[in-house]
């Protein structure tokens, strides 16, 4: 075992399983033979992998930028209307709703639908405005207002927190935005029983900085109200 004090470039941008699998096994290994997809080493990495992947998608508190989406960018979920019919499936990787509308049609002719919480669902029931909801059971479903008219061929738009991604072959990508986080969670576990602790180390100073990075302000972007007083707004 060659990770010894020997280290790759913590900083490295790597994307894909096939990057990880080469990483891990110069710092495990500390040798250029890297596994293939069918041996047992390979096998295991990945799923160390794709455990650590579960708990960067579940850290509490947190909300990934990298995992808010447009329903338009998924592989399924009901995408346009049909006449009457208001119950449309949701991707299968739909986690909840991420924003309080949900457009139908095509702008600047969209018709927005508010999105209401399940429980005020029954506050609307002769109501027949325009509104929606997301029935979060075993198996989540777009509600729309029975009273409302949804004619065939509108396109459905909404944003949505999806579920993290597992890898399983060497050309997927990581989602989140320091994969050497995997790496790491990765070496740390395989060197448990060596109790050496320098590589859940920095496993948790990869997962910090990437929480510091996820609640960052855009540039020029305040996070806090200017005080307009002060160059002769309202005085």
């Amino acid at each position: 075992m060659g990770y010894k004090k020997r280290r790759c470039n913590i900083s490295a941008i790597i994307s894909t399983l096939t990057d990880a699998i080469g990483y891990l096994n110069a710092l495990y290994e500390a040798d250029s033979v890297v596994p293939t997809s069918t041996e047992e080493d390979y096998l295991v990495w990945t799923k160390l992998f794709n455990i650590s992947i579960g708990l960067w998608e579940m850290e509490e508190g947190v909300l990934w930028k990298e995992l808010f989406v447009k329903l338009a960018d998924a592989a399924d979920g009901t995408k346009t209307t049909t006449a009457n019919t208001y119950t449309y499936s949701v991707p299968t990787n739909f986690r909840f709703p991420a924003s309080g509308y949900v457009w139908v049609g095509t702008a600047p002719n969209a018709t927005a639908f508010r999105v209401l919480r399940q429980e005020e669902v029954q506050l609307f029931q002769n109501n027949t405005e325009k509104w929606c909801y997301f029935l979060m059971d075993g198996t989540p479903t777009l509600e729309f207002n029975p009273l409302c008219t949804l004619t065939t061929g509108h396109t459905i738009s909404y944003m949505y927190y999806k579920k993290a991604t597992a890898l399983a072959t060497g050309s997927d990508t990581f989602e989140m935005s320091d994969p050497m986080f995997a790496v790491y969670y990765a070496l740390s576990e395989l060197k448990k029983e060596e109790g050496d602790p320098t590589a859940n180390a920095i496993t948790t100073q990869k997962l910090e900085a990437m929480k510091t990075r996820n609640s960052m302000p855009a540039y020029y972007q305040h996070n806090s109200f200017e005080n307009f007083t002060e160059s002769g707004f309202g005085q």
